[in-house]
């Protein structure tokens, strides 16, 4: 090959869709993805590894091992040796999960230089040369590490709404006459003050208790138009002053934390509602980034900020959930994070020196849990609800375009670039309750006491089917009384004597009682659809086709229909439904690659770690698992070339060292 690559950045958009992509692209839109694409390789049949959830695929991404090597298997992880019902299961964003080795651990072991960036499950670093960056959670301080369910939590804190109404989650109060006021602006006109008692939800580390004042102000004659955020009661305190529909710029602070200590924090506001009489108030805040604390080496993080970015856990899906903004507020606050992101990723791979860059932006799938279903024209036939998600569809992807056009512009020529996703989306289907499946066989008992999801107040809207989906996991089977319990979201564990602490199953009948559980799961026939719900149900020894064994599989692993459930996870890698598939984003653009090729071989995401070792020559992990992807060289024999072209010239070498000092013509020579 004429020339190979010095470098490699891996730029991993989390749920993107290739096909949709494309069709945004052939309508004049995507400039930077139409470039990756025209002047480099698209994989049209990129599988992922079941199940197709975030972090099992991002590991075997970064190790070139199936989960059943690296031993991530799902969103969570089964602590060994604990019941298996999922109570019990952590989710998977800890490195010291991963039984695989990373590529970039390799790499800075070779003496490489590596900078990995918001990689989930990345954290903590082991490396003694890289940077590492965010990797506890889907954003750059959110830590979803050790934690059950699908909690997390903040550094600082999560995103906030300060209102009059009643939102879930809100931080609820009422406006009256402002008073005890400094250095307000002459000829304010009735200016009213609402007390918000601070509730930094979600953080990792609580801050100090405080009240914040929210201002409602006057420009006209017209009522209430304006307001002011501010932490005391002197105006040039405040935060910011805002018109309807208005975004504050980058708020930088110090926040007074419980032990005392002041840290410093970062955030933006919309003010997303007032009424002119100031009945009605709704003023969003931005998840609260500290500024330290996500970094190693620690000193890294103060060198990581953006003029329009900010952090964003969860990328605003609880509240357009509880119907605190609408869908472009959603779109905006996953365009703001985006841009931090960039913005931050640029800082690194300007300052640093480095030869593996590795990371992860979640904006995609955050959209895709929302607005996928509302894309699709089979199950939205409100055009107007269709037209809205597909302009938010858009705008989602603009936003990484132009942070993979911001991050090119700092790559050097030397620089292989890998975009990739992780697996791809569906909209959604009815739900699945395996419970529905196995109580009626005789193998699983539920409970009596049930967990009691009533508490969580009135929920409308689309939380509720988030609140459904927490429900039908976390319904608590009778232990003392069950063969079995589902787990996770494509396992069946059998309660087995001599492994499981309650165990009640005797391993002589173990075999028995997993064909039991693959006839009610596959024999199961919802009464709603008349269909039958499960694709696949394999046993733990049949289920190393997939990638899965060890101990952190179940004893049965089953997939969905694509038509049901929803987006991703228990759906087989290459199911299609509507408007989504599950296929992964992969391209190859840079030295050595062919140029504005559709590669149509079946290629998995554990083949990007040994394409990359084998064209930087770097030693492989010892867990490595994928092949090489030489179709996408335009040499795909370079190596061999360059092995002839050595063995040549070491053959000239001898022949010149045998000649010593004699001349071609002497008697000996010639004899």
């Amino acid at each position: 090959m004429a020339n190979v690559p010095r470098k490699v950045a891996v730029l991993g958009l989390d749920c993107a869709l290739p096909h949709l992509i494309e069709k945004h692209i052939a309508e004049g839109h995507l400039p930077t993805f139409k470039k990756l694409i025209d002047s480099g390789v698209i994989a049209d049949n990129c599988l992922v590894p079941y199940p197709t959830v975030t972090p099992p695929n991002w590991a075997s991404i970064a190790t070139g091992a199936w989960p059943g090597t690296h031993g991530i298997t799902d969103f969570h992880t089964h602590k060994l040796g604990t019941t298996p019902v999922n109570t019990n299961c952590i989710q998977s964003f800890d490195s010291r999960l991963c039984e695989a080795e990373y590529l970039w651990d390799v790499a800075d072991k070779a003496g490489k230089k590596c900078i990995v960036f918001n990689y989930p499950g990345a954290w903590p670093s082991k490396m003694k040369n890289g940077i590492t960056v965010g990797g506890r959670g889907l954003a750059i301080g959110e830590v979803r590490a050790g934690m059950t369910a699908m909690f997390s939590r903040a550094s600082l804190c999560s995103d906030m709404l300060i209102t009059t109404g009643f939102y879930p989650r809100g931080i609820k109060g009422k406006f009256a006459e402002a008073k005890g006021w400094s250095n307000l602006p002459k000829k304010e006109n009735e200016p009213l003050e609402m007390e918000a008692k601070m509730v930094f939800r979600d953080a990792e580390v609580a801050p100090a208790g405080t009240s914040w004042y929210v201002l409602a102000r006057q420009s006209g004659d017209n009522g209430y138009d304006r307001a002011s955020l501010s932490p005391s009661k002197d105006f040039k305190d405040a935060f910011c002053t805002l018109s309807v529909g208005e975004w504050s710029p980058v708020i930088n602070t110090s926040i007074k934390m419980q032990d005392g200590k002041m840290e410093e924090a970062f955030f933006r506001c919309k003010l997303v509602e007032l009424s002119d009489d100031a009945e009605d108030l709704r003023l969003y805040i931005s998840s609260v980034g500290a500024k330290t604390g996500w970094s190693d080496p620690p000193q890294i993080a103060a060198e990581l900020q953006s003029q329009e970015g900010v952090t964003g856990i969860a990328g605003g899906i609880l509240g357009y959930a509880l119907e605190w903004y609408d869908l472009n507020t959603f779109v905006e606050i996953n365009e703001y994070y985006t841009q931090f992101l960039a913005d931050c990723a640029c800082a690194l791979l300007g300052k640093h020196e480095w030869d593996l860059f590795f990371m992860h932006a979640h904006s995609p799938d955050y959209a895709y849990h929302m607005i996928l279903t509302e894309m699709d024209p089979d199950l939205t036939k409100d055009e107007a609800v269709r037209k809205a998600a597909w302009d938010a569809h858009l705008r989602i992807y603009q936003a990484q375009d132009k942070m993979l056009a911001q991050i090119l512009g700092v790559l050097d020529k030397d620089t292989l670039v890998i975009t990739v996703s992780d697996h791809g989306a569906v909209p959604d289907g009815p739900n699945i309750d395996p419970f529905k499946m196995l109580v009626p066989a005789g193998l699983t008992v539920l409970s009596e006491k049930q967990i009691d999801f009533a508490n969580v107040g009135d929920i409308k809207g689309r939380a509720q089917g988030l609140i459904e989906e927490f429900r039908v996991a976390f319904q608590v089977p009778d232990v003392s009384k069950s063969k079995c319990f589902p787990q996770r979201a494509i396992y069946v564990y059998i309660n087995l004597k001599g492994r499981d602490p309650e165990g009640i199953v005797d391993p002589g009948d173990y075999k028995e009682v997993q064909q039991q559980i693959i006839d009610a799961l596959l024999t199961y026939v919802d009464p709603a659809t008349g269909k039958r719900q499960i694709s696949l149900a394999l046993t733990k020894q049949d289920a190393r086709i997939l990638g899965l064994y060890g101990d952190h599989v179940g004893d049965v692993v089953y997939a969905v229909y694509p038509w049901f459930s929803g987006q991703h996870a228990n759906i087989l890698p290459a199911a299609e439904w509507g408007v989504g598939n599950l296929k992964a984003l992969l391209t190859f653009t840079g030295p050595g690659m062919k140029k504005g090729y559709r590669l149509q071989r079946t290629c998995n995401l554990v083949d990007i770690v040994p394409t990359i070792c084998y064209l930087m020559d770097l030693p492989l992990p010892s867990t490595v698992e994928g092949a090489v992807i030489y179709q996408a060289f335009k040499n795909p024999d370079f190596k061999s070339d360059e092995i002839n072209k050595l063995k040549a010239g070491l053959a000239r070498m001898e022949t010149a060292l045998q000649r010593g000092e004699r001349q071609p013509w002497d008697k000996h020579e010639c004899a």
